[in-house]
């Protein structure tokens, strides 16, 4: 397995040909995306060419997650990806950076991923790297954790019959 990430690699002009040379050489071709720009058109020609799974990156419902990912819009265009990618064909799942902006939005996301058909979704928390280095207050303090992580193991525990897997 070859997981694809960029940037966007679906950006790179030889994607469709990387895919199907991974595909040729019985190697899995997977992908990580934040799914902007991913049309009905790209998920199909991704599926045509061998990707078996791609993974999009939603950071909370809506409005967290915009302003987590500092672009109006990018929910809606993650959520589009998701049913773009679903329709052609492809094995959809979700990743999350979880911290104090969405921690509420836990149990709530996690039924609208179940709703869009995610099979599985990677909970990562938060570290400080990039903007989230220039920004302290939005990382988990050790506290808020004693709450946090029974609620993540209910879901996990609940995932099992809904069919979601949590990672």
């Amino acid at each position: 397995e070859v997981v694809l990430i960029g940037g966007e690699a679906y950006l790179h002009e030889g994607f469709l040909t990387i895919i199907k040379a991974l595909k040729n050489q019985n190697i899995t071709p997977v992908m990580t995306t934040g799914g902007m720009g991913i049309t009905t058109e790209l998920a199909l020609a991704m599926a045509q060419a061998g990707m078996a799974r791609v993974s999009v990156s939603i950071d909370g419902l809506e409005a967290t997650h915009d302003t987590m990912r500092n672009r109006q819009g990018s929910f809606q265009g993650a959520l589009a990806a998701l049913n773009n990618l679903k329709k052609a064909g492809i094995d959809i799942s979700t990743n999350t950076n979880f911290n104090r902006l969405n921690r509420d939005d836990l149990e709530p996301l996690y039924e609208l991923l179940l709703s869009k058909g995610v099979r599985s979704w990677q909970i990562q928390l938060t570290s400080p790297l990039g903007r989230a280095a220039d920004r302290p207050a939005m990382l988990f303090q050790p506290w808020d954790l004693l709450n946090f992580l029974p609620r993540i193991a209910r879901l996990k525990e609940r995932g099992f019959q809904d069919g979601l897997l949590l990672m």
